[in-house]
């Protein structure tokens, strides 16, 4: 029986918005603490980067022990709102009500990171959120709960205008010495030593509607989200897809770009995917191809408009390549429709 392996616990870069100018206004030098767990300055330039998980809460640990900062989850996410979650945050502040808001975070959390799920559970008088990490991991995860609790806090006040009274917040460790810090930063003291991560509040605020939301906007990226796969499927391919997508027309595309997205060497990108059975060059064909499919039957673009978005170096190889796909020229396949 072949070995069963798993991709690499990912999130994206705005998940440590912040970082940089938090340490700065310290007086520190970020630099030699991301070098530490393999990152710098430029992967968190670009917030739709992606990092294995574990370097994100190893980050935040050695950060707090290193500069004695035994709150610094919580004054991380200070600094963080909607917009770290991209196009789903912006998708959540464009929905109807609060409920409609949480119900399509959960659904497409797994875009943001595939190392943690999001339970929404809704009874008779409460509701609760749960972060749930899905792989154990070999070092605290004390500060990365304190990070997951104050965002948590933040979009449920960003989302209801600071409308929401929660009932209860759950912290699965001990807390500190001087556990008054939290009710300061989260405005009411949590509950230490439970299960997960979690955020209790009344039922009755999931009718809240969201303030200024655009129903034409959230329909559009509402298509534009669920073409996305569920990336919490053990495949790295999922991600390798999306970030194609993203970066087909980049001037640098290519393995190497993707890989650096990814956090990973080319090679090591390579060796991941072989084990699921697949190769760059085949996920970029296949992206291609369901691309063109998309262009020709659902757009007016021209054909070599389509080319070139397709990042093609010239309409013939196109042409070549459409052809294998489908038997027939694209001219003839936009007739045929």
């Amino acid at each position: 029986m072949p070995r069963l392996t798993h991709a690499p616990d990912l999130i994206r870069v705005s998940a440590l918005h912040g970082y940089i100018e938090l340490i700065e206004s310290k007086l520190v030098n970020p630099d030699a603490l991301l070098s530490r767990v393999g990152l710098d300055r430029k992967q968190l330039s670009e917030p739709n980067n992606f990092v294995q998980y574990q370097q994100l809460i190893q980050l935040l640990e050695i950060t707090a022990k290193e500069l004695n900062l035994p709150y610094f989850g919580l004054e991380l996410g200070r600094w963080q709102s909607l917009n770290i979650l991209g196009s789903v945050g912006y998708l959540m502040g464009n929905c109807d009500t609060l409920e409609m808001a949480l119900k399509n975070l959960t659904k497409y959390y797994h875009v943001h990171q595939n190392s943690a799920d999001l339970l929404l559970e809704v009874g008779q008088d409460y509701v609760k959120l749960s972060f749930l990490v899905r792989n154990s991991l070999k070092i605290s995860v004390h500060h990365g709960a304190d990070l997951a609790m104050s965002v948590g806090v933040n979009l449920l006040k960003q989302l209801t205008d600071d409308q929401i009274k929660l009932h209860r917040l759950e912290l699965p460790h001990s807390g500190n010495e001087n556990p008054s810090v939290y009710r300061q930063a989260l405005g009411q003291l949590p509950v230490f030593n439970c299960a997960h991560t979690a955020v209790v509040f009344d039922r009755k605020y999931l009718k809240i509607p969201i303030k200024n939301s655009d129903k034409q906007l959230f329909s559009i990226l509402s298509q534009q989200l669920g073409d996305l796969k569920d990336t919490k499927r053990e495949n790295i391919s999922d991600h390798v897809e999306v970030l194609i997508k993203q970066y087909l027309l980049h001037e640098d595309f290519g393995v190497n770009l993707i890989a650096e997205k990814l956090s990973m060497s080319a090679r090591s990108l390579q060796r991941h995917l072989t084990k699921h059975d697949t190769t760059f060059r085949e996920l970029v064909d296949d992206v291609r191809c369901n691309l063109a499919h998309q262009y020709l039957t659902e757009t007016s673009l021209s054909l070599s408009n389509i080319s070139d978005i397709l990042s093609f170096s010239n309409y013939s190889e196109f042409t070549r390549a459409f052809k294998r796909w489908y038997g027939i020229p694209p001219k003839d396949y936009r007739k045929s429709l």
